[in-house]
């Protein structure tokens, strides 16, 4: 349990660095003094740098999903308010994605992020599952538009730029709203 934990340190130091040097100008020698290790000791963790960045990549993308699409789903039912906290959220959250974007958009880890993104497509599927629970419609009535807020919320995070997105925005509160009257309907029926 000691080494899990260790690891668990290494890897949070780890994407710190990566997220406040960058993906292209940090070192495995910045790596290793982060973590306080001699040069090359990161190695006893990680196989190479390659495998270094992949691990960080994964752990970004379960944390940025842990910090927004979760909490999303306490706000269902209140579009207005979701959507604004997942605008706080993101803007909190940015360079941990700006970190997990650059890494997916290198040619270098395309194959070894390849399961990383699948497993990242099936949990899509399982969120969306839930949203659709939660707002008591089928899968497929909700399901794109999951898939849509979390491609616009990346883009904001990305991009930087509220106006860029606010088209969509309103379309995703639109359609929840109207899920959400309609669910209400049928329940006063």
């Amino acid at each position: 349990m000691e080494n899990a934990q260790r690891k668990r340190e290494i890897l949070d130091v780890c994407l710190a660095t990566f997220i406040r040097r960058g993906l292209y100008e940090t070192s495995v020698r910045d790596l290793s003094r982060a973590l306080a290790l001699q040069s090359g000791g990161i190695y006893y963790w990680f196989k190479d740098k390659d495998d270094v960045v992949v691990t960080c990549a994964e752990e970004a993308a379960l944390r940025l999903e842990e910090h927004l699409i979760a909490p999303a789903l306490q706000d269902i039912r209140e579009p207005d308010r979701m959507m604004e906290r997942l605008r706080l959220r993101a803007d909190e959250l940015r360079p941990m994605m700006k970190f997990f974007a650059s890494v997916c958009a290198c040619s270098r880890y395309e194959e070894r992020l390849r399961p990383v993104l699948g497993r990242l497509a099936e949990r899509y599927e399982k969120y969306a599952a839930r949203f659709a629970s939660e707002l008591h419609c089928e899968l497929q009535e909700i399901a794109p538009y999951v898939y849509f807020a979390i491609t616009t919320v990346t883009d904001y995070m990305i991009f930087g730029e509220a106006s860029y997105i606010e088209p969509q925005i309103r379309l995703i509160k639109s359609t929840i709203g109207s899920i959400l009257e309609k669910d209400d309907t049928e329940r006063t029926i």
